[in-house]
């Protein structure tokens, strides 16, 4: 009679312990930061709804690529001396290289800029594949 080997795992993907997107909004406001850009992600998408129902469409951006999104946070603050938010997935990372090491690097520009990064392909988390 050999004991059963399989570890319970609870789904803890269907918990939600996501921050408070109205709350995490009202800190970034309350910090000076009244612009948005980035690519939206299923991890996200509360924040991003948040934003989108709470702004002018003139301080959200929804970027094509992540590169772009961190390129109009750096010229919004360059425009407004403000810094931006903006919003990403972990895969797309690698597309806000150039743009960090050109603008916002403290050797080069540094531009300040915000970035909130969903994270995906947690070890031993179910995921959506992308």
């Amino acid at each position: 009679n050999q004991a059963d080997m399989r570890i319970y795992r609870p789904m803890t993907e269907t918990v939600r312990t996501y921050l408070n997107p109205a709350h995490f909004f009202m800190l970034l406001r309350a910090h000076g930061t009244d612009f948005f850009a980035g690519v939206p992600d299923s991890l996200l998408k509360d924040i991003c709804a948040y934003i989108t129902d709470n702004v002018k469409p003139s301080q959200h951006v929804i970027a094509a690529n992540e590169g772009t999104a961190l390129a109009l946070a750096a010229g919004h603050h360059l425009a407004t001396g403000k810094i931006a938010c903006v919003y990403l997935q972990n895969s797309g990372l690698g597309n806000t290289i150039n743009p960090l090491l050109s603008l916002c690097s403290q050797k080069v520009y540094a531009i300040p800029a915000l970035l909130l990064i969903g994270w995906r392909g947690e070890p031993g988390k179910k995921d959506e594949p992308q």
